[in-house]
């Protein structure tokens, strides 16, 4: 069955698509105009990076093409951007007629394992920069 028929499914898809368009916009905008990032309160706290630390550089790199480099500063980035697309083709192409018997055009919707994914990504991120900031004093 295409999820795309539900009326609730459709209105969820076009406001993440609007969604994404705003913060799409601001992203470019804060990249394109430079403004400095502010510094994380908690790493100047601790001395220790926070779970989300460089989640905001991963942004900008992804934005400038520069995958890996967002894939090292915080894999979640990269992982909800893709997830993000292949939810958005995925709907987008439930939306054309004729797509019924087609698979992979039945739409995407929300699972939990995709959140699980994203936690224990933002978990092993945290755990692996603090252990090498402080074990072998290699700032990320």
């Amino acid at each position: 069955m295409n999820i795309m028929k539900n009326p609730e499914q459709k209105k969820i898809f076009l406001i993440s698509l609007c969604l994404a368009a705003v913060f799409g916009g601001l992203l470019l905008f804060l990249a394109v105009t430079r403004i400095p990032i502010p510094p994380c309160l908690f790493h100047r706290l601790t001395g220790l990076y926070c779970p989300g630390c460089g989640g905001t550089r991963a942004f900008i790199s992804l934005l400038h093409g520069r995958f890996l480099q967002s894939l090292l500063y915080h894999p979640v980035v990269v992982y909800g951007t893709v997830l993000y697309f292949i939810y958005a083709a995925r709907n987008l192409l439930a939306l054309l007629p004729g797509q019924s018997d087609n698979r992979l055009c039945h739409g995407m919707t929300f699972r939990n394992a995709y959140l699980y994914g994203a936690v224990a990504l933002i978990l092993l991120n945290w755990i692996l920069k603090n252990i090498l900031l402080c074990a072998f004093h290699l700032a990320m």
